[in-house]
């Protein structure tokens, strides 16, 4: 019998029993958490080449920056959903250091267990902390992540008392792992103890404007070698004619659901599609008119007659249509 089987084995044996070390159940895992965990290894050691589009050039930069830096040791990237800060981040991560070099933590988690995975991963090169956004509403969370993140008098020191049984870690520890942060976005951002936090890192908003998402999109679609020439006429064509400004929580997820549905039934695509995207009514109630009519107190005066809602809502729609077209990054020109 080789070693990792004897220890599995023993593993198995402890665990049944119930064995317990000063009072305390031994936490050893179970083989499903062997496997999953060896799955995820695997997958961290897994390099595939990925390609870095000219939208994503500055942020993959300032992962590189991050890593090369000894004036920073935290990096947040916010930005709506699906958008690619995941893989993006992972995928770099990936190309640039070991399996063994750094962790990965997705979800919002308590102060203790927060405290817990720095601890546990506090000599990796990198840690990254995923859909955090909870971590932020936390004044003790918070208070952790600075500790993490600022350098005092050489150290940075992580602090943390728990009154908990559970607590097994000293009640401060030197990190040495740089952080990286993946938020949607930073509840209460102008509020001074979160700016105080967000001025210890790199701090990078990932935005795209309708055009460039549709841009990025399309792009998409003609590298991706798992559609044939007729899947990606059939998702073009849908993507342009079903999707536009109303179209709520538009990223490129939106985008995989629809590949999704062509490569199961190319006849059946668009319905599936129809039926699984919403749309924001009064933003496609404006665009409709707006594209109709070209004096503005026409577009007013059938807007209201179609929603019953009031002039003052259209004007707060046209801001905010506009503000999305006008939320382009120059990319084109910085790479010029």
């Amino acid at each position: 019998m080789d070693k990792e089987k004897l220890k599995e084995l023993l593993e198995d044996t402890a665990r049944e029993s119930g064995l317990k070390i000063k009072g305390e159940i031994v936490e050893i895992k179970t083989p499903a958490q062997r496997e999953a965990e060896k799955e995820f290894q695997e997958w961290k050691g897994d390099k595939k080449e990925y390609y870095i589009i000219n939208e994503f050039k500055i942020p993959n930069e300032l992962l590189k920056c991050l890593l090369s830096t000894k004036h920073y040791e935290g990096l947040i990237f916010t930005g709506e959903g699906g958008i690619g800060k995941t893989i993006l981040t992972l995928s770099s991560i990936k190309q640039m250091l070991g399996p063994d070099d750094w962790e990965y933590s997705n979800g919002y988690t308590t102060p203790l267990s927060l405290y817990e995975f720095l601890y546990n991963n506090r000599n990796k090169k990198v840690i990254i902390l995923d859909d955090v956004e909870g971590i932020f509403n936390n004044k003790l969370s918070l208070a952790i992540l600075k500790g993490a993140l600022w350098d005092s008098d050489g150290k940075r020191i992580c602090q943390y008392s728990s009154k908990s049984d559970k607590a097994k870690m000293p009640e401060r520890f030197v990190m040495k792992a740089n952080i990286i942060i993946l938020c949607n976005h930073i509840p209460k951002e102008n509020d001074a103890s979160t700016r105080a936090m967000i001025s210890r890192t790199i701090f990078y908003k990932m935005c795209f404007s309708f055009e460039q998402k549709m841009k990025i999109c399309k792009g998409f679609i003609h590298d991706d070698k798992t559609l044939t020439h007729q899947n990606r006429y059939d998702v073009l064509e849908i993507l342009c004619e079903e999707v536009n400004e109303a179209t709520r929580d538009f990223n490129f997820r939106t985008l995989r659901k629809l590949i999704a549905f062509v490569q199961y039934n190319k006849d059946r695509a668009r319905a599936l599609f129809q039926a699984t995207t919403e749309i924001d009514e009064l933003k496609k109630v404006y665009l409709e008119v707006s594209r109709k009519y070209d004096v503005i107190k026409n577009q007013v005066y059938i807007f209201m007659e179609k929603t019953g809602k009031s002039r003052r809502t259209f004007f707060r729609i046209k801001k905010e249509i506009s503000a999305e077209v006008s939320k382009k990054i120059d990319i084109d020109t910085k790479d010029k």
